[in-house]
């Protein structure tokens, strides 16, 4: 992923009133895919240990630790820390979680260092599944904590809100975001209701490229307004980023012509 500077979307979404709408009204156009298979559950339980702990059988004692060296590497994680966690499927991208506790645990002569983490789960495995909306580095925050073996953790990575995500200026694979929480139990997302951008009425996925209308400040998708990105980088533009262009008004009169959805009254003004 390349260079990319959204403020100015962000900045806009705090000074202006957006229309908003309940997650459960927000429509696809498209069907998208996902990773889970057909009629496996997005249940808490699906997320099962990665390697067996101690079985039980021997008292165990546990020492709270500060930190600890993922093997064959130099990086050291300590508690508040995000991590990537090997998934049981080896064809499945990793898990992602925090580290809230790490401990040394005990049973007569075995010894081994336990993570005590809270998960994000990716879009598709919530109830919801993966929609066209949500970014490729996009997970949701649980309330599913869990135990796993420390030396499951892959890497390190970072999980950033929403709005930190849209204004950094470089972004790699491990970089992500969240905006919604999931109930795993319970699977419920929250918020119920969002932000929603262009005509097609959808959130916000800071993977796509928009462009937004000086007149209105509203953000639109040009292929929603019969636009290609080639067209657009071909406008008369005062600014031009990577994921981000502000129309100038020949811009906003050429894209005016291209709109078809709905009335020019209803979204500019000149």
């Amino acid at each position: 992923m390349g260079k990319r500077e959204l403020r100015s979307l962000i900045e806009a979404s705090e000074q202006k009133t957006l229309k908003r709408k309940r997650l459960s009204n927000v429509s696809e156009g498209t069907t998208v895919a996902s990773h889970v298979h057909e009629g496996e559950k997005s249940m808490g339980k699906k997320r099962r240990r990665t390697k067996g702990l101690f079985d039980g059988s021997k008292k165990m004692t546990s020492t709270e630790i500060e930190s600890y060296t993922i093997p064959g590497t130099r990086k050291i994680v300590k508690a508040g820390d995000t991590v990537l966690i090997q998934a049981p499927e080896r064809e499945k991208p990793p898990y992602v979680a925090k580290i809230e506790k790490i401990q040394r645990i005990k049973a007569g002569r075995r010894e081994k260092t336990v993570v005590k983490i809270r998960w994000f789960y990716h879009p598709e495995e919530t109830i919801s599944r993966r929609r066209s909306f949500h970014g490729a580095q996009e997970v949701c925050l649980s309330d599913h904590y869990d135990s796993q073996d420390a030396d499951c953790i892959q890497d390190k990575c970072n999980v950033h809100t929403f709005k930190e995500y849209c204004k950094l200026k470089e972004v790699d694979r491990h970089d992500y975001f969240w905006r919604f929480e999931y109930k795993a139990a319970l699977q419920v997302l929250s918020p119920e209701v969002v932000d929603v951008y262009c005509l097609c009425e959808m959130p916000y996925n800071p993977d796509h490229f928009m462009v937004q209308c000086e007149a209105c400040s509203d953000w639109f998708h040009p292929s929603c307004v019969k636009l290609s990105r080639e067209q657009v980088a071909n406008m008369d533009t005062i600014q031009h980023h990577d994921s981000v262009v502000h129309l100038s008004l020949q811009g906003r009169r050429d894209l005016l012509n291209k709109l078809t959805a709905c009335s020019a009254a209803d979204l500019f003004s000149f």
